[in-house]
């Protein structure tokens, strides 16, 4: 298998493992599973994984992220819309465009077609527009919500990381992934919570709020563990 297919099989053991832990513990503490399982489970692989990948490991690094971000994209807009819409339209997923650019960027990944010259150009050029703007719609998404349930949204927020963490260095060392790209499965899989949960939320009416709040103190804490984390895969 190589590192394309190492790196999918990852995130889907990853989400798999979390959806699992996550489920059990929120039913024990009896708090609805729509609100609080996607916020636990999806990570900001991109806006804010990215940009890190790319200060701390240079290029190299940022390509093996965005395998890992668009597996997860890919999860985010089909297991989380089903998550948030099983007991409506089992079609709902097929609507979001997003979906489908996902799956085509993965076999562009794991296939060996190459794109025109021109076409490849004009996307690299949107793409290294991407991280600029990624940084940014972070922020203003942040700068819209506030915390409630501060002691709720610090555990969901800390879960998300901690859980994260350890699933990445055992799934790392499962599927022999070494090196770089073993430092990236560990930073992305460390992410606090989606900014897109909100946006789901919002969309299917799931406590928003709540959401946000978790998405807001996950990333908050972020500040103080990212850099511990980057200094733990580093030495």
């Amino acid at each position: 298998m190589g590192l394309a297919g190492k790196v999918f099989v990852s995130v889907i053991v990853i989400v798999a493992a979390s959806l699992i832990v996550g489920y059990f513990i929120i039913r024990s503490l009896r708090l609805p599973i729509k609100v609080y399982l996607p916020p636990l489970v999806f990570a900001n692989t991109g806006n804010m994984g990215l940009p890190l990948l790319l200060f701390a490991f240079g290029t190299e690094g940022f390509k093996v992220g965005i395998l890992f971000m668009v597996s997860m994209t890919v999860l985010h807009y089909s297991l989380g819309i089903m998550i948030l819409s099983f007991d409506k339209s089992p079609f709902e997923l097929l609507k979001l465009p997003l979906l489908y650019s996902a799956i085509a960027g993965i076999l562009l990944g794991v296939s060996d077609w190459t794109l025109p010259a021109y076409l490849e150009r004009a996307l690299s050029l949107l793409g290294e527009a991407s991280i600029p703007t990624m940084i940014f719609s972070l922020g203003y998404k942040l700068s819209e919500v506030s915390i409630s349930q501060f002691k709720k949204s610090l555990a969901f927020g800390g879960m998300r990381i901690g859980m994260g963490f350890i699933l990445g260095i055992g799934i790392a060392k499962l599927f022999h992934i070494n090196g770089l790209a073993s430092n990236v499965v560990v930073i992305e899989s460390s992410m606090p919570p989606a900014v897109f949960n909100f946006v789901l939320a919002e969309k299917y009416n799931q406590d928003p709020k709540t959401v946000a709040s978790i998405i807001l103190v996950g990333t908050i804490i972020s500040v103080v563990t990212t850099p511990v984390i980057i200094y733990y895969v580093l030495k």
